[in-house]
């Protein structure tokens, strides 16, 4: 099971702690978030240690909600990206711009492309809005564009292994909504993975480390786990709903023995 940090960049705090655990082989990859302020400051350490570490996945994480967040192409015609909640409802009802969508997929791959000197090992969404409606669509057709030869993430899996596994509903759902994306992805000729891990609500109450466990038990070997540390505080004021969980997972993830 491949063991993925997602949100590089969306803090220089946050950056910093998935680099220790790169380095220390806790985690075997992370993705970016390339339209942050931290971004432009945290991308070179990333780029010097994939240089010296090229076993390590560099992916891009698809931005496209938060409302403190611009949007990276010119041509778009938002101001600040909507929330996770309108995003969805939107794209169920099929209402947004897709071709403005895929401009501003393929601007974030090509920035991505120019910071970092190449384009990424994999692809995944922030709050998984690659595999939303139309969204998906654009996903696809940016990244066959840019002659993407790397992997994307699909966030479903074998039942079997899924129904083992905590927060079943929102698994299921995320599930459904890769059976889309996997087809769009398979007639553009892209690979993903075949399973995935790493579900789970981001509260104090929630045991991150059971749950660590019980993904490693029922994820199979090529899958692909998410996972989110961090630091609860930022010198840059920026928001972050899930600040708390971020450290816990870093503690835990930290004292991990290499798998």
């Amino acid at each position: 099971m491949l063991l993925v940090a997602d949100d590089y960049a969306y803090t220089s705090e946050i950056s910093e702690s998935i680099l220790w655990l790169l380095e220390n082989d806790k985690i075997q990859g992370t993705s970016c978030m390339v339209v942050t302020q931290a971004w432009p400051k945290d991308v070179g350490a990333l780029k010097d240690l994939s240089k010296r570490r090229p076993d390590i996945q560099i992916g891009l994480h698809i931005t496209l909600t938060g409302d403190w967040l611009k949007p990276s192409a010119a041509s778009s015609k938002w101001q600040r990206f909507p929330r996770m909640p309108v995003l969805l409802l939107k794209s169920h009802l099929h209402l947004l711009d897709g071709d403005m969508i895929e401009h501003e997929i393929a601007s974030q791959v090509a920035k991505f492309r120019r910071d970092f000197g190449r384009l990424p090992d994999f692809v995944d969404g922030h709050e998984h809005v690659h595999l939303f409606p139309q969204i998906r669509k654009a996903c696809n057709r940016a990244l066959h564009a840019a002659g993407f030869k790397g992997w994307v993430r699909q966030c479903g899996g074998p039942l079997k292994g899924l129904l083992k596994r905590p927060y079943r509903v929102k698994s299921l759902f995320l599930n459904y909504l890769s059976w889309s994306f996997k087809r769009q992805a398979d007639y553009y000729g892209i690979r993903y993975n075949n399973d995935f891990a790493g579900i789970y609500d981001f509260s104090m109450e929630s045991d991150f480390g059971t749950l660590l466990e019980t993904w490693r038990q029922t994820c199979a070997e090529d899958g692909v786990c998410m996972c989110h540390p961090g630091v609860a505080q930022s010198r840059s004021g920026t928001p972050d709903p899930i600040a708390h969980s971020r450290e816990r997972e870093l503690r835990i993830l930290s004292q991990t023995k290499r798998r």
